[in-house]
């Protein structure tokens, strides 16, 4: 994954939020503080509209919510460590303890499903997901991820 896409302050260690609402904020946030959405309010709606869908919780402790829509200036991928996990309506049932947050420009129709796609292909591999549950190095994290090729 590329440096435009996905960097090492994409990382975050979150020992606060409780619920999917506030991990929802604080991609919201960051995403806005980095440059990546126009507006917090909008990408934050957008986030809750997509989960209102049908939920973003994988499998084995990962989320991949996510937003396509107009306030998204250029794709991004973030990245939130939870230190409690959060009930999330996953597909397995299980609490999340990581959650990938996207930002999709409107017109990203392929890039969206290339990086949607890559990510969930990657959290196939229980050893990747292993890593990424257990790791607690931002470097190491970021080299984790990083690993992840966009096709």
């Amino acid at each position: 994954m590329n440096k435009e896409v996905f960097d090492i302050e994409h990382i975050y260690f979150d020992n606060n939020s409780e619920t999917k609402d506030q991990v929802f904020e604080r991609f919201a946030s960051v995403a806005f503080k980095q440059g990546y959405v126009k507006s917090k309010e909008d990408y934050l709606k957008g986030l809750h509209q997509r989960e209102d869908e049908v939920t973003t919780g994988f499998k084995d402790g990962i989320a991949i919510p996510h937003c396509k829509n107009s306030t998204v200036i250029k794709p991004g991928v973030f990245l939130i460590k939870l230190s409690n996990p959060i009930e999330w309506n996953s597909l397995d049932g299980k609490p999340i303890k990581v959650a990938f947050g996207l930002a999709i420009p409107e017109d990203g129709n392929a890039q969206h499903l290339k990086i949607l796609s890559s990510i969930a292909r990657k959290l196939i591999d229980n050893e990747f997901v292993n890593m990424l549950l257990e790791e607690d190095d931002t470097e190491k994290l970021y080299n984790i991820v990083s690993s992840i090729e966009i096709k």
